[in-house]
């Protein structure tokens, strides 16, 4: 086995930090060609292919990043700001949950809904896919409404007997069920939606 000088070796590693902002910038050429994509054509149609031309680079650039198309959309869509979860913390349990259905019907209104939603029908057919969908998207809206379901079972503002699962169900369901059913998105929906849960989760007062 032949040993590098140590001249060699700090040629080497001058290589490779020189290499890391072009490898970044093609990162970012992808992400930014695939959001493009996005605004005249479906999830469906967009390929790999389409993709590296938009950006200028080879698609073994692209395999180096992501594993599949579908993984490209979702980081491309994901994150970017307007679909960022990062919300205060509320004292008040049914006040995060109100926070966060709010949040989440802007997020899915108009075309980023739509984006979302064909993300979500690209995902059916592959286990691994699905997962990735789960934890770049749902993962934290999850953990966001349970933390705050336990809350208000823990300080009496909701029932005790409430199931967990359940419960994140009654709240992100309807409006799963709304965006991929192609109907409307909108405030007064949330604002249903909102006084239906709290009527669902809240404490009743014996007489």
């Amino acid at each position: 086995m032949q040993i590098s000088s140590a001249k060699q070796l700090q040629d080497q590693e001058h290589e490779f930090k020189a290499g890391r902002p072009r490898s970044e910038e093609s990162k970012r050429a992808i992400l930014d060609a695939t959001r493009r994509l996005l605004t005249h054509m479906s999830v469906s149609k967009i390929s790999i292919e389409a993709i590296a031309k938009k950006a200028g680079v080879g698609k073994t650039t692209i395999y180096r990043w992501w594993p599949n198309k579908q993984s490209v959309v979702m980081e491309a869509v994901f994150t970017q700001p307007g679909f960022q979860n990062f919300m205060p913390q509320s004292d008040i349990a049914f006040d995060g949950i109100r926070a966060q259905i709010e949040k989440l019907v802007r997020q899915l209104m108009g075309k980023n809904g739509r984006i979302v939603a064909e993300i979500i029908g690209e995902c059916q057919g592959d286990v691994e896919i699905l997962k990735a969908l789960v934890k770049n998207f749902f993962q934290d809206r999850y953990n966001s409404i349970a933390y705050y379901v336990q809350k208000g079972k823990q300080d009496g503002s909701f029932n005790e007997s409430i199931d967990l699962e359940v419960a994140i169900d009654v709240v992100l369901g309807p409006i799963i069920f709304r965006l991929m059913s192609g109907q409307n998105l909108d405030e007064a929906f949330s604002k249903n939606l909102i006084v239906m849960v709290n009527a669902a989760m809240t404490s009743r007062m014996k007489a």
